[in-house]
């Protein structure tokens, strides 16, 4: 598609925008690809509409080329699907869900195992029909508590997600790789340099996870490089060096001052207001198993929960909802280590089983929730834990200063994911009795895989790795246009010819080069910044220093380099450049 800017639909700001936290946030915005309508959507105007194309085309070709077969699920799903398969509560408030008006519950689709797994089960009997991968490019809806970072994180997205069906783990594992090969190639297409790194399954469950990331300041996931090894995993899922201490026997009891707290149930807010750290506080966090009982898990204030090292321990555990939680008799945000209502606390309750993380066991004079709303307990001490049963280990994610089991240095980096891939296996297809007949006629459960990749989070991450002080830097296969003819006076007669040279180039066609024309008028100044601002790789300067002497000059956006070129040679010089862009 060749295209004037004249006619096109590019507004460009100068400033930065408050709002932006990120550089792909905001130099989207800057460069008129997007912009906002709420928290966590946003428009794609015309020039990130074409950026997006791309990086769907590229997923499409190569999904295709792996011998997936594309089609289009609905987006509006029946909450009955969601709890056969007992995600519902898992999702619990991430999940986008709604009555309509014959009172039926609905959800806007977060992801769709369970919808492909419905379709399936009614049109997939025998093992002849596998093994065979369906995908989607789809929008998804996740009700982000606090979206940022532009379409990083938002509310609306959209996502390649695809489902594999098999008879038997052998023929899982086959895909899986193909899958895995697959995902290579399209991020190297979209000109990325990324890692693999193992993964955990999280809420979409099964064995197997990898996930492809892409190391960036801007990224919301930590991963954790052992040592000096080429080790590289989630902070979910890597393991610390612990004392194996045990929780002491006979251990002191504190106070337990009761504090109203009113408002502040987060740890950051409750420190603040108490004046003490993060480190001074205990989080109580309540999980819910599949069989509908509850246990809870203490960690210390500045740490976070494992789910990874916990369902280790709790396989199919999942966070309690606000309703579960209170339902027990506990307050949301204001969770203690005791049973709720009891321990002289006020009355009632009965003990759960606690998993404390190690480092609980070094605490003193900590603080925790009351078990009532609005309310903590100051000057706590071990002996104020009382539980069912009580386990002491590695709960928690690591952190800084920790070292793996073998004593090497951890070393963090944050990361962007671009894409994740599962080998579901019988999560879906057993609760939701997806059956095939064997060669025997036995009625046997699907075996699943899924492989999902954020497709707006292509763009974002490269413009995060490739853009400069100037503006983005966009990979030639991403790039919304490949060549941009900066025009420096739109009312020279050699320059408009030099143009409709350029746009009726039967090469540049076959090619399939894509080119826009600033023809506006405006100074040089300003479309030589624009220019850099919205990083079209390769940029025609028609300038009347040049034209003189019947030259153009190509420039790399890229790398700055310029080249002076005959105008009878331009076409094959265009060419050429592009041949050697990433």
């Amino acid at each position: 598609m060749n295209m004037r800017w004249s006619c096109f639909f590019i507004p460009t700001l100068k400033e930065n925008p408050a709002e932006a936290e990120i550089k792909s946030h905001r130099l989207m915005l800057r460069a008129g690809l997007i912009r906002k309508l709420a928290s966590g959507t946003y428009h794609y105007l015309p020039l990130g509409l074409r950026a997006l194309h791309k990086a769907e085309a590229i997923v499409r070709e190569e999904m295709d080329g792996a011998g997936a077969l594309e089609l289009l699920l609905p987006a509006l799903h029946p909450a009955e699907l969601w709890k056969e398969s007992g995600r519902f509560d898992i999702l619990g408030e991430d999940m986008l869900h709604f009555e309509d008006r014959h009172g039926r519950e609905n959800v806007l689709g977060p992801t769709h195992e369970e919808i492909i797994t419905d379709l399936m089960r009614r049109e997939i009997h025998s093992y002849r029909q596998m093994p065979v991968t369906f995908y989607q490019i789809q929008t998804k809806f996740r009700d982000e508590m606090r979206p940022r970072s532009g379409v990083i994180r938002s509310r609306e997205f959209l996502m390649k997600d695809a489902y594999s069906f098999h008879t038997d783990d052998k023929s899982l594992d086959a895909t899986y790789q193909l899958m895995r090969e697959t995902y290579k190639k399209i991020f190297k297409r979209a000109g990325l340099d990324f890692f693999v790194v193992q993964a955990d399954p999280g809420a979409m469950g099964g064995s197997g996870s990898q996930e492809f990331v892409l190391f960036s300041d801007a990224g919301e996931d930590r991963m954790v490089q052992l040592g000096a090894t080429d080790v590289v995993m989630s902070v979910e899922m890597a393991a610390r060096k612990l004392k194996n201490l045990s929780f002491p026997k006979g251990a002191p009891s504190g106070k337990g001052t009761q504090v109203l707290t009113p408002g502040h149930s987060s740890v950051e807010s409750v420190a603040q207001f108490l004046k003490k750290s993060p480190k001074d506080l205990v989080k109580t966090m309540i999980y819910q198993r599949p069989d509908g009982t509850f246990f809870e898990v203490l960690v210390r204030g500045d740490h976070e929960v494992s789910e990874y090292k916990l369902k280790k321990v709790e396989p199919g555990a999942f966070m309690a909802s606000r309703a579960a939680i209170e339902k027990l008799g506990s307050a949301f945000g204001f969770s203690g280590p005791f049973p709720p209502k009891q321990d002289g606390y006020s009355a009632g309750g009965h003990p759960l089983k606690i998993y404390v993380d190690e480092d609980v066991l070094e605490m003193k004079n900590f603080v925790t929730g009351a078990n009532e709303r609005d309310t903590h307990l100051t000057g706590m001490e071990l002996g104020d834990i009382k539980g069912e049963e009580i386990l002491v280990g590695d709960f928690r994610q690591v952190a800084e200063g920790d070292k793996s089991p073998e004593g090497q240095p951890l070393y963090f980096r944050a990361a962007i994911e671009l894409g994740h891939i599962f080998k579901l296996n019988l999560r879906y297809s057993e609760p939701l009795k997806a059956l095939y007949s064997d060669e025997s006629g036995a009625q046997k459960p699907v075996v699943m895989g899924c492989y999902g990749i954020g497709v707006n989070r292509i763009l974002a991450a490269a413009i995060e790795q490739h853009a400069d002080d100037k503006g983005i830097v966009w990979p030639k296969n991403l790039s919304p246009f490949q060549v941009l003819v900066t025009v420096v006076d739109v009312n020279d007669a050699q320059s408009k010819q030099i143009v409709e040279d350029i746009l009726s180039s039967k090469l540049l066609k076959e090619k399939k080069i894509d080119v826009l024309v600033d023809d506006r008028e405006v100074t040089a100044g300003i479309k030589f910044n624009d220019a850099d601002l919205i990083g079209i790789p390769l940029r025609v300067v028609l300038g009347p220093k040049n034209l003189k002497n019947n030259n153009a000059e190509l420039k790399l956006r890229k790398t700055g380099q310029i080249e002076t070129v005959p105008v009878n040679e331009l076409i094959p010089a265009i060419l050429r450049h592009l041949d050697i862009l990433a």
